[in-house]
């Protein structure tokens, strides 16, 4: 379930970041932006591979970063990648951990629990409440 997620999360970041610097002309300029998008879910693979190799090497328990004011895209494939997220809630309650559209819209680590500081093991349920992105 967890790799699943990561796998999710990660495909799902990687397609929101590829979408911010496509250009959507009418001139047939986004046909490379098609072409790549269509390699991409090739290379997710190797990559969850990778995550999970990564993650397997890591020594448990250790102490639960401090994920607060930490952007979620960024987090859940870096930092975060190896615990056991289970639950990522907006605060009108929204899942949006299964949220297909949550999951494109910038949002920032608000609360989590347990607290940073915290030992967990990799099976550690973690959960996340978080708000709307600012932007400078």
């Amino acid at each position: 379930m967890r790799r699943t997620a990561i796998t999710v999360l990660t495909l799902a970041a990687a397609l929101a970041c590829g979408a911010c610097g496509s250009s959507g002309g009418s001139d047939g300029s986004n046909a490379a932006s098609a072409s790549s998008a269509v390699s991409s879910p090739e290379a997710a693979p190797s990559s969850a591979q990778s995550a999970a190799q990564q993650c397997s090497s890591q020594t448990w328990p250790q102490k639960l970063p401090d994920f607060h004011g930490k952007a979620l895209g960024e987090m859940v494939v870096g930092a975060g990648l190896c615990y056991n997220i289970t639950a990522i809630t907006a605060p009108d309650g929204t899942d949006v951990m299964h949220d297909a559209a949550g999951m494109t819209k910038p949002w920032t680590v608000a609360s989590q629990s347990p607290a940073a500081g915290t030992s967990v093991t990799a099976q550690t349920p973690i959960t996340l409440k978080v708000t709307a992105a600012q932007h400078n």
